[in-house]
């Protein structure tokens, strides 16, 4: 079960309008007598009570402390804040979203993960195993947000990982419900200018699991900023975390940016509703309302139109069986 937010409804309204209020204000008041002008900024990155921020008008980065009940900032947000003397900051308001992508956290209920985004790159790789479910319940999560999502089939270069997990054949699959697919390698710089290609002035994030090379690519396209990256474990084929927090990164070039976030082995979907997964998976779509029972489940039921249509090779076995598996493992 989801957690409750700490906030009630009429308190969350209560500190939307405060910060309009913020937002709005001209005049400083006498407890910022010390404070500069209020200036707009783009977090870049967050860590607890503090984000980096840059400035919007003079393309400066500074650290700044956010105000208690601002609605956990994320890279992405644009908010409005103030300098000290030191050039030490405070955000004292957030903007309204245009888009926020969020995932459900184990004692944080659900989490927001970047804000102001128009597309997801779901990075996937065949080291560690490439896991169909996991690329699935993604897919599910970026639909609800309304957001525009490109599969990348990252370590190219791995032939003999590729052969053996058959992943050539994943391929057409999501190709053909209209998802754009890309075969990249930070390695060789094997489908580098592609990518670049598609960022360009659009506001996006990679997202994946650990150790499918996501900091690579950022490496590949930004190779001044160094970000760590770490091997997948021989041992367990799994990825060990080196982004600990997410990371926005600005083009020079142009007006995107892309956020780089921490790995994740699992991406839970419980805090959505049974029809919220059903949407998720696009080609379900014109089926959904032919079934013979009202509340179909497409799982097990007599005359379910979804189920049919696996069997008459309209849908996909593998893509049905993900569906299957997500939700009944909401339910546990």
């Amino acid at each position: 079960m989801a957690k409750r937010d700490k906030l009630t409804h009429r308190q969350k309204r209560q500190v939307a309008q405060k910060q309009r209020q913020r937002l709005k204000k001209t005049d400083k008041p006498p407890e910022l007598s010390d404070l500069s002008e209020a200036r707009d900024g783009i977090i870049i990155s967050r860590f607890g009570e503090q984000a980096d921020v840059l400035s919007l008008g003079e393309h400066q980065q500074y650290r700044c402390f956010l105000r208690q009940n601002l609605g956990a900032p994320v890279p992405g947000d644009k908010v409005s804040f103030r300098l000290d003397p030191n050039n030490q900051g405070i955000v004292e308001a957030m903007y309204e979203r245009n888009s926020v992508l969020t995932r459900p956290a184990q004692h944080q209920g659900v989490k927001p993960i970047v804000a102001n985004i128009e597309q997801v790159f779901i990075v996937t790789a065949p080291l560690p195993d490439f896991s169909s479910v996991l690329l699935d319940r993604y897919l599910v999560a970026v639909n609800n947000a309304q957001l525009k999502a490109t599969i990348i089939f990252n370590k190219w270069d791995l032939c003999a990982e590729i052969s053996a997990q058959a992943i050539e054949s994943q391929l057409p699959i999501y190709q053909s419900l209209g998802y754009p697919v890309l075969k990249t390698c930070a390695k060789n710089n094997l489908g580098i200018n592609e990518l670049s290609e598609k960022l360009k002035n659009s506001q996006s994030i990679f997202v994946g699991q650990s150790g499918v090379g996501k900091s690579s690519l950022i490496n590949s396209l930004f190779p001044q900023q160094e970000s760590l990256v770490n091997k997948v474990s021989e041992n367990s084929r799994l990825g060990q975390h080196t982004t600990t927090a997410s990371k926005l990164f600005f083009f020079e070039q142009n007006d995107g940016f892309i956020v780089d976030s921490p790995g994740v082995r699992e991406f839970g979907l419980w805090h959505l509703e049974p029809e919220d997964i059903v949407s998720g998976f696009v080609e379900f779509q014109p089926y959904l309302s032919t079934c013979k029972f009202r509340d179909c489940s497409h799982i097990n039921e007599p005359g379910c139109s979804i189920i049919q249509a696996v069997k008459d090779n309209k849908i996909y076995q593998q893509r049905w069986n993900n569906y299957c598996k997500i939700l009944l493992a909401k339910d546990k």
